[in-house]
């Protein structure tokens, strides 16, 4: 099961069509809860329609309304509750829950979808809780643990940076995939003088690419343009096609549907900004104390980028399935991703000391840091030797 998560509280997705058909046993739905305000420090509770308290770590039932019925029927309806919830614990035993944080349903993190999708994540014993999470808040998550890990890992490696207990394990792609799309009339980054320009948020990895692309045309973000922030790439796009704003920096598939309603691409992300935006951060502690549970997940996603690359037909059903995108833009967006892929999740260490080095200026911290206090590639190439890659 998908969740959501803003910082309005965690909203349940129903899962995909691929997802009930390949992710082996399916997780528990909980009742319906109501918005709730999220803080990191406590744990995440739901309530269901009649008030009462609805763990997400405990409760294996569905909350049923029962009007009288007689009594055979009745004691029939919970028999057969009581056997389907014997059966779900007893498939959910032996794996391992995780909670990921993914800061929005884009092609940067389609790894992990597929990973939950295809059943690797099962295959090496977890049992994996996909989050939709803002950026800043995953971050905060994975820093007080209320999480195990973030895709962000552009923020995870610069929060690091700044100081936060935090480490990079992995990369899904060796550059972003970004792209910065404008309305028709904006022919060049010059044109967006005085423009308003939405991206993810301060702190997010679109905050530095837009940085580094408005540089290329001697545009700084606050002082020639004006910064508008919206977190998820998918609401940027209804932004930017309703005309609240003038350019949106977005990630495929949302370019392709911008670009198919007439707007243009100014720039890609790649062009100026080298290292990737996604993959996989945690909390030191947990690479130290947890280092079996860190190989499992990163097997299963080096499986999932190994089943990405090896077959198109059956990603691309993913992708259009997840993302609810036309087979055309499905299948131009995995032609994109498979492109930048990181072949085995390492990225140089002179593209990581550059990027270092940039977020180090930005945040203004003025002691140097190694390479190693804010990545960390050994369990990565553990597992890697154990799956044969290189």
């Amino acid at each position: 099961m998908t969740y959501r998560f803003n910082i309005m509280g965690l909203k349940r997705e129903r899962p995909s069509a691929e997802m009930k058909k390949n992710s082996g046993p399916k997780p528990i739905m909980l009742a319906k809860s109501g918005n709730q305000t999220f803080n990191p420090r406590t744990k995440s509770q739901h309530l269901d329609s009649s008030g009462c308290r609805n763990d997400a770590r405990k409760n294996r039932v569905s909350v049923l309304t029962i009007r009288a019925k007689p009594s055979a029927i009745l004691l029939f309806l919970l028999v057969f509750g009581l056997t389907l919830a014997r059966a779900e614990i007893s498939a959910a035993q032996g794996l391992e829950k995780v909670r990921i944080g993914m800061p929005s349903l884009s092609l940067s993190f389609i790894a992990p979808q597929v990973a939950y999708a295809r059943g690797f994540f099962r295959e090496e014993g977890i049992d994996a809780e996909i989050i939709r999470i803002a950026t800043n808040i995953g971050i905060v998550a994975v820093t007080t643990k209320e999480i195990g890990y973030t895709t962000a890992v552009g923020a995870g490696l610069r929060s690091a940076v700044k100081g936060l207990p935090l480490k990079v394990v992995i990369y899904f792609n060796g550059r972003p995939l970004h792209v910065l799309v404008a309305k028709p009339e904006l022919k060049s980054l010059v044109d967006l003088r005085r423009k308003v320009i939405g991206f993810a948020g301060y702190g997010d990895s679109t905050e530095f690419m837009l940085r580094a692309m408005l540089r290329q045309a001697g545009l700084e973000l606050e002082k020639d343009v004006q910064a508008f922030q919206v977190s998820g790439s998918g609401q940027r796009l209804q932004a930017l096609l309703t005309g609240k704003l003038d350019a949106a920096i977005v990630p495929p598939p949302f370019n392709f549907e911008a670009e198919s309603k007439g707007f243009v691409r100014l720039i890609t992300a790649a062009d100026v900004f080298e290292t990737s935006v996604s993959g996989l951060a945690l909390h030191v502690d947990t690479l130290r104390d947890k280092p079996a549970q860190v190989k499992r997940m990163l097997r299963a996603l080096l499986k999932a980028q190994n089943f990405i690359r090896s077959n198109k037909t059956e990603s691309v059903r993913v992708i259009a399935e997840w993302l609810k995108l036309e087979p055309r833009i499905a299948q131009a967006s995995y032609d994109i991703y498979v492109k930048g892929m990181s072949p085995n999740g390492i990225v140089p260490e002179r593209v990581l000391e550059s990027d270092i080095e940039r977020a180090r200026k930005d945040q203004q911290v003025k002691e140097a840091v190694p390479v190693g206090k804010v990545v960390d590639f050994a369990v990565l190439r553990e597992a890697l030797n154990e799956l044969g890659m290189k």
